[in-house]
């Protein structure tokens, strides 16, 4: 699978990334140490993209194990999102309401796609 990410979604993107934070490509599916909901009851995939400091522990990630090289280094995703996705997808910026998007050649896969920092819990 290819991920491009425009100019214009990666100014967005970065003006809330910090130096070393991971870039992953979220599917919402109760799996994985991000989980907000136990159970996804959607109709439609819900993908959000999250930064992730680069404190968070390693083997938390495990469910991460895909890698995909872009323009802003490596997004993680889980390897079974790749079934919702198409081929060669695209992390865009609605140019009306000025929203992230997820789109490919077929459409729009997420019309709004959270963006949502990783706070690590202190103890």
């Amino acid at each position: 699978m290819k991920l491009q990410i425009t100019k214009e979604a990666q100014a967005v993107i970065e003006k809330q990334r910090q130096a070393g934070d991971r870039l992953l490509l979220d599917f919402e599916d109760a799996i994985g140490p991000f989980t907000e909901d136990a159970v996804s009851c959607q109709l439609y995939p819900n993908f959000r993209l999250l930064l992730v400091p680069q404190e968070f522990p390693e083997n938390q990630l495990a469910d991460y194990n895909d890698l995909l090289e872009t323009q802003m280094g490596t997004v993680y995703m889980k390897k079974t999102s790749q079934m919702l996705l198409d081929k060669e997808v695209e992390i865009a910026i609605e140019p009306s309401y000025q929203r992230i998007q997820l789109r490919s050649n077929a459409g729009i896969l997420a019309a709004n796609l959270p963006l949502k920092r990783i706070v690590l819990k202190k103890n």
